[in-house]
């Protein structure tokens, strides 16, 4: 019994003389500090702007690589026209810096029918990502309803959307 006591008085003098010295013992977990809210982008005009597009299907698209470049341009006609209002222009970023990174998914449901996505990101930060909707698309339209769901951004302006920033 008395070599506990020793051990346990030992263990509480130290305990003791840490926290009077103002040594804290380390916590177990220490949350990250949230990231600063980025700053809220105004509307773009009058711009020529650089995009990446990416597209990408979920099924074994027969020839998917033939593919590729006609919805590229698609998207980019898709883009200038969007953006003719406001004095926009669209160009594939070529060894340039991209303003605006756009991957779509392609999900086949069947009876040629498509459902899809698109992650938009922007200024060298995440905007959103964009369903297709409830229906399903046989078309081309596919790409440009979620095209102008991205142009609504750069029309419009963007701001970070965490409720813990400014949200104007």
């Amino acid at each position: 019994m008395n070599i506990v006591l020793r051990h346990l008085s030992a263990a509480l003098v130290l305990t003791l003389a840490l926290v009077l010295s103002g040594c804290t013992f380390p916590a177990a977990y220490h949350a990250a500090a949230p990231a600063p809210c980025s700053v809220p982008v105004a509307p773009i005009r009058n711009h020529a702007l650089a995009v990446t597009i990416t597209v990408n299907f979920t099924y074994n698209a027969v020839n998917a690589g033939s593919y590729i470049g006609p919805i590229q341009q698609d998207i980019l006609a898709r883009l200038n026209a969007d953006g003719g209002a406001d004095g926009n222009t669209f160009v594939l970023a070529n060894g340039v810096e991209p303003n605006f990174i756009m991957n779509y998914t392609v999900n086949d449901i069947g009876s040629n029918q498509y459902t899809g996505g698109l992650v938009f990101n922007g200024w060298g930060e995440y905007i959103g990502t964009f369903g297709s909707g409830a229906y399903p698309f046989n078309d081309d339209a596919l790409f440009y309803n979620l095209t102008d769901q991205a142009y609504a951004f750069i029309h419009g302006g963007w701001h970070d959307s965490r409720p813990t920033c400014p949200q104007s």
